[in-house]
């Protein structure tokens, strides 16, 4: 019965909406009922989904073929460059009397499965873990690849999480915990409403002794970065039994998260929030086109012309706020490249200090392979975690800055001061009204959750990842290459002190390039996401002043056009907080 409950529920929420769609296409807002239409397409499915991601080679595949008992994925040590598998178990056996019989229909293994994902259906048994909780699991590629280089693209991995209703991050015993994992876990706990997270450890069998102090320090780290997080261990092959040890009790604690309503629920409070948003915005276009209709005709027309003469400049002051975005990214670029100059610089002094004190030993010969390379790639990974830090806590301030700018820039009825009175002939602009900044400054502290708020913390969250661009030891091998070479070779040949002096500039050339290249990656990813925001923010802006252009410019045969919208908005209004208020414990 919870069961029929939850899906009426669901039921509800998807006619809801689409019924605010359809309000938004009848108000001319089509960005919003596209946007609306968008998100609706998770909660049309009863199925728990559950997401694995995590590095290259960590044991993801492996991991869903474990927990599904088949082999529905390949298992390879190398990089996969294809899209995200989703794995969709369905019962085998005959058809029962009052139920459909046979699967669900699926799409063929080779045919593209939803949102960007390859379908792979597989039959279980009616008994089977899989068949019981009615989950499918996504096999995602090794978020190295999350960048943009390979296919998909952030923003559509970036959805797949935010479909999902568990994450399941994976990593390696041996290296548990990198600090880009660290920065991964983090951001995903921290995201709006984040679906139920699990900290997989793989391979536990490989560390031997050492795996139940592997155990607590990741225990420890996790409940620093994501306390609500669960830290499993992962199943460990055991020969000659069906299915690996340790299988079971991961199934049993998955199966719970995906299973619960209230965690399941909490995927439909951003839409619900979208919703809110949405109906606010077509209610106040409404009510400031109901005022403009009771203008006489005259004072209509020239309202009008105020109103475009408005949005002409709020046009121009992109221009600007373009300029000021470019400036803000410019500024973090530069933090980013101080910072890497001064990682640099510690880098290869201890670089340097570790090979003067190998001079004349069997291990001078190898310094480059044994000690430079991996040196150097730690480093790296110590950077990048604080890049994320770093990009992180500016994108947060500059999206406040800007959408407190976009709410400054637009104008309420103070645009309108005095064109009604007897022999006015002139309005007083909004720059005059102080009144308006401090306006939108106050809403833009209360309240987080408008039209424009709305996609804000989903960007965010999403943008972090796209200037993650891990340099693994291989990486820094190639740029090692020449100069790494001349160190083994050309340097051995000279005294000892030449050889140190010599020695010393090869490395910091190749702790050199390798920063440099690490930064010259993030400026490009950085640039990228600036534009995105500017993008989403300029179409959001956009959808505004058109909304309320065409209430300004409403003739007086639309009255009842316009008073059905904004009655129509209140009383959907009401039913979106019905369902948000219980979610949110209101």
């Amino acid at each position: 019965m919870a069961g029929t409950g939850e899906h009426d529920q669901e039921l509800q929420q998807a006619e809801l909406a689409e019924r605010v769609a359809l309000l938004a296409d009848r108000a001319g807002a089509d960005s919003a009922a596209s946007l609306i239409r968008r998100t609706a397409r998770r909660a049309e499915s009863p199925r728990a989904r559950i997401c694995v991601i995590g590095g290259s080679n960590v044991g993801k595949s492996r991991l869903v073929n474990e927990l599904v008992g088949a082999a529905c994925v390949p298992v390879s040590v190398h990089a996969t460059d294809g899209p995200p598998v989703l794995v969709r178990p369905f019962a085998a056996g005959p058809a029962r009397s009052g139920h459909s019989a046979g699967p669900e229909p699926a799409a063929a293994p080779g045919d593209p499965g939803p949102a960007g994902l390859r379908t792979v259906p597989v039959e279980v048994p009616s008994g089977s873990w899989a068949a019981r909780t009615g989950v499918e699991l996504v096999d995602t590629p090794g978020w190295e690849g999350w960048s943009g280089v390979r296919q998909p693209d952030t923003a559509a991995l970036a959805r797949i999480v935010g479909d999902c209703d568990v994450v399941v991050v994976v990593t390696e015993a041996r290296r548990a915990m990198l600090a880009t994992e660290q920065a991964r876990i983090k951001a995903l706990a921290a995201a709006p409403h984040s679906p139920p997270l699990a900290v997989v450890v793989t391979k536990p069998a490989e560390v031997e002794d050492e795996a139940a102090d592997i155990m607590r320090r990741v225990n420890h780290l996790v409940s620093a970065l994501a306390p609500e997080a669960l830290v499993l261990t992962g199943p460990v092959p055991a020969p000659g039994a069906a299915e690996p040890d340790g299988v079971e009790p991961l199934r049993a604690v998955l199966g719970h998260l995906a299973g619960i309503r209230l965690r399941r629920a909490l995927r439909t409070i951003r839409r619900l929030h979208l919703l809110a948003a949405t109906c606010a915005l077509v209610e106040q276009a409404a009510g400031r086109a109901l005022a403009d209709l009771d203008r006489p005709d005259p004072v209509r027309t020239r309202a009008a012309q105020i109103w475009h003469t408005a949005h002409e400049s709020a046009r121009f002051h992109w221009i600007v706020l373009s300029a000021d975005a470019g400036e803000w990214r410019a500024a973090l670029v530069q933090t980013i490249a101080a910072e890497a100059r001064r990682r640099r610089a510690a880098t290869a002094r201890e670089l340097a200090a570790r090979f003067s004190g190998m001079l004349e030993t069997p291990e001078e010969a190898h310094f480059i392979r044994l000690h430079a390379i991996p040196y150097t790639a730690e480093a790296l990974q110590h950077f990048e975690a604080w890049i994320t830090e770093a990009v992180d806590r500016a994108l947060e301030g500059d999206v406040r800055r800007l959408r407190a700018i976009l709410l400054r820039n637009r104008p309420g009825e103070e645009l309108f001061q005095g064109l009604a009175a007897p022999g006015a002939g002139r309005v007083v602009p909004a720059a005059a009204l102080p009144g308006v900044a401090e306006e939108a400054a106050a809403a833009e502290s209360r309240n987080a959750t408008g039209w424009d708020a709305s996609w804000l913390p989903e960007f965010v969250g999403t943008a972090i990842e796209s200037v993650l661009t891990p340099m693994s030891a291989e990486v820094v091998g190639q740029i090692a290459g020449a100069a790494g070479t001349a160190l083994v070779t050309e340097a051995l040949e000279h005294g000892q002190a030449e050889r140190r002096e010599r020695a010393i500039d090869d490395l910091e050339r190749i702790v050199e390039a390798a920063f440099k290249e690490q930064v010259a990656r993030t400026e490009a990813r950085v640039g990228q996401v600036y534009d995105h925001l500017l993008s989403r923010a300029r179409d959001r802006d956009e959808q505004w002043w058109r909304l309320h252009t065409t209430a300004v410019a409403a003739q007086p045969e639309s009255l009842g056009h316009w008073r059905s919208l904004q009655s129509t908005a209140r009383t959907l209004s009401r039913s979106v907080h019905a369902h948000l208020s219980p979610l949110e414990g209101a």
